[in-house]
């Protein structure tokens, strides 16, 4: 199996090897086909969060989530992976992201990887739903399937950005709904691109909470660290998105 790998790894590189996403540079090697469109060097300057705010104490949980992975600080250069995803209609970034978390949920196993859904207006816009394409790439690294159809957001909410905590909450009420399957998941990840406030992904936790699902565990691809509930965690994303 190595030296399969190994040749395979040969050949792809031959004719497409990694380049970083950020600066250009080569990328690196890793263990798959393909490599890692991410150089070390722009890859240590993405900020980790701490063990403790990546490990899911109940403290810091989203209303609704038993556990929450966060995989980098929304910061520079992270900032940059993320508005090219969203904004510029780039896959690349989407698979680093997967590529990066498969890393850290070796051992963390629920039933399905439920994307953060957009309201079909915002989906139509946008043509894509970038929490999707992340959990697209992230399913077979860690052999969860994904529910894209699980979770729906029922209303066109008022976009996120510049309300308060408190306005951020009440503008995602009743905002999710769940289609009913038998049997439902008792456990499921609800992946997420971006936590300010932790409001949305309260508000879909509970509507599967409330559906009968069990446990729910959030996977956030990147965190916001300061208490401001004005940051606008794309910098420019007029969508309800992320929360």
């Amino acid at each position: 199996m190595f030296t399969s790998l190994t040749l395979i790894q040969q050949l792809t590189r031959s004719i497409a090897p990694p380049v970083c996403v950020l600066c250009g540079a080569p990328g690196q090697a890793g263990s798959e086909p393909w490599g890692l469109d991410l150089c070390s060097h722009c890859q240590s300057a993405c900020p980790r969060p701490t063990a403790t705010s990546c490990s899911g104490e109940q403290s810091s949980n989203p209303p609704g989530c038993d556990a929450i992975r966060v995989l980098f600080h929304y910061l520079p250069p992270v900032d940059r992976l993320i508005t090219q995803l969203k904004f510029n209609l780039d896959p690349v970034p989407a698979r680093v992201l997967a590529m990066l978390f498969a890393r850290e949920l070796q051992h963390v196993r629920p039933q399905f990887i439920v994307p953060m859904p957009l309201h079909p207006l915002r989906l139509r816009e946008r043509g894509f739903n970038q929490c999707a394409e992340i959990a697209r790439h992230l399913a077979p690294r860690v052999k969860v399937p994904v529910a894209t159809r699980l979770l729906m957001r029922l209303r066109h909410t008022q976009a996120q950005s510049g309300l308060t905590a408190a306005q951020r909450r009440v503008n995602v009420l009743g905002a999710f709904g769940v289609h009913v399957r038998q049997p439902l998941p008792t456990h499921v990840a609800l992946l997420d691109d971006v936590m300010t406030t932790g409001s949305t992904l309260a508000a879909a936790a509970q509507a599967l909470k409330a559906a009968g699902v069990q446990r729910v565990d959030a996977w956030v691809a990147a965190r916001a660290i300061r208490g401001d509930s004005s940051v606008d965690p794309a910098g420019q994303d007029p969508s309800p998105g992320s929360a």
